[in-house]
């Protein structure tokens, strides 16, 4: 009876032992993770402050404005159109469309004379845009991504009609090359397959959406887009020139010293702010990636017919 005792005794031992062992391995391991879960969300939390210069929670306002215009050469008529769109910050931390202005710039009959003509549009009908939204999109005008490929645009654009791959043959006086002058009916509907297939999309990326250290410098026209992102301290400017498609790559100006940049080349800059901007504004359609399919079917007709 004592030894069954005894071993008892022992056995509870062990198992307290065992247990407090099992109990302290837990207490480490679970402070180990929370450890390492501090140190994985620093990162995170540091992305919203010091990737682009300025804390996301502290930008009261943004101003997105976008023009295209050429010289008018002494010619009347209208020679630029833009759109400005603020968002300003509200109490609960979300945004809000404050104030939405459209311009057009034109000469006169005598082509000497030039008016700027401003319109102010009503913001009343724009809802509230979660902070989430602004946040996202801000986080895409920083960060690089190799995302200017078939892969990523594809999904995103429309299949061209047959009618719209002859109307760009006709703009751009290609016809003889859809159609071909020995050419058969099935030579064109082979050309209009490949064509709505996007055959050799990222050749065409890669010649005419240079994403490099080259700025294209345009001395007679204006084609861009600029986001100034407030707060009570600084500025940060980011410019997106349209003369290449897609208006990339993005340069970054912090507190808009213009005598050195950043640039990032990142097309969910262009998709994330779409989710917020009123749909039919200028600056919404000049973001879309689907504006590349008219070039495409140019350079397709012109560099890889009966090749």
């Amino acid at each position: 009876m004592r030894i069954y005792h005894s071993y008892y005794l022992t056995t509870c031992k062990i198992k307290t032992l065992f247990l407090q062992y099992k109990s302290d391995s837990c207490q480490v391991y679970s402070t180990l993770i929370q450890k390492m879960t501090k140190l994985l969300i620093l990162p995170f939390l540091l992305v919203g402050c010091f990737s682009y210069g300025q804390k996301t929670d502290s930008i009261s306002k943004i101003i997105i404005a976008y023009g295209i215009s050429h010289n008018s050469w002494g010619n009347p008529g209208v020679y630029g159109r833009g759109e400005t769109i603020e968002l300003s910050s509200i109490s609960d931390g979300n945004y809000k469309i404050t104030r939405y202005i459209k311009t057009t710039a034109s000469a006169g009959d005598d082509g000497k004379t030039f008016h700027k003509d401003t319109t102010n549009l009503s913001t009343k009908s724009f809802g509230i845009i979660a902070k989430e939204k602004i946040h996202h999109w801000l986080t895409q005008l920083n960060t690089n991504k190799n995302n200017i490929n078939s892969s990523f645009i594809k999904p995103r654009i429309k299949v061209p009609t047959r009618n719209e791959i002859f109307l760009v043959a006709k703009k751009y006086d290609l016809l003889s090359e859809l159609k071909g002058v020995d050419a058969d009916r099935a030579d064109t509907r082979k050309a209009i397959g490949q064509i709505q297939n996007f055959s050799k999309l990222d050749s065409f990326l890669i010649s005419q959406v240079p994403c490099n250290e080259y700025e294209i410098i345009v001395v007679d026209a204006y084609n861009k887009l600029k986001i100034q992102t407030i707060n009570n301290k600084d500025t940060t400017e980011y410019q997106c020139p349209f003369y290449d498609p897609l208006g990339q790559p993005i340069f970054r100006y912090d507190k808009r010293d213009f005598r050195t940049d950043k640039k990032v080349c990142n097309l969910e800059a262009n998709t994330s702010a779409q989710s917020f901007l009123p749909r039919h504004s200028m600056i919404s359609k000049v973001l879309d990636i689907g504006n590349i399919k008219e070039l495409y079917i140019k350079w397709y007709l012109e560099k890889n017919m009966y090749k």
